[in-house]
């Protein structure tokens, strides 16, 4: 807090306190990575899942989920940060796949992020499992 009439200190950009050759935004950037593994499309979710992120991983996941029966697993593992954005892209990726007939699995191990789910309702709905090894062995 400030004494009032003070002037405020401003915090420096992160560019200018994060080592050189290093970007300030590094892990916490919204970005999918896809990749196909024992007959599912599988989107990992890197970053921080929020408002900002919400149209390219869309893009992402509603390309995974496009096909008739798609078999989708989407890997939160990766996410740093997950928000209700995050609930309507993974909601709108299970409704997605159920239209089609298909299958949806997620992944997760945070806590923070199970009680987003669960909080959003989503939780009973998916019924993540907290390794992508866990998905493939039980089919």
């Amino acid at each position: 807090m400030t004494q009032q009439g003070a002037p405020r200190r401003e915090a420096p950009p992160l560019a200018a306190i994060a080592p050189e050759g290093v970007r300030a935004d590094r892990g916490t950037a919204p970005r999918a990575c896809t990749y196909g593994v024992g007959g599912y499309t599988v989107v990992e979710l890197h970053g921080e899942i929020d408002l900002v992120g919400r149209e390219s991983i869309g893009l992402e996941l509603d390309r995974a989920t496009s096909p008739p029966a798609p078999a989708v697993v989407i890997d939160l593992t990766p996410t740093r940060f997950f928000d209700c954005s995050g609930l309507e892209l993974v909601c709108r990726a299970y409704r997605r796949v159920r239209d089609r007939g298909g299958r949806l699995r997620v992944v997760c191990d945070s806590p923070l992020i199970l009680r987003t789910l669960r909080v959003g309702g989503l939780l009973d709905v998916l019924c993540p499992v907290p390794t992508l090894a866990d998905v493939l062995r039980e089919d």
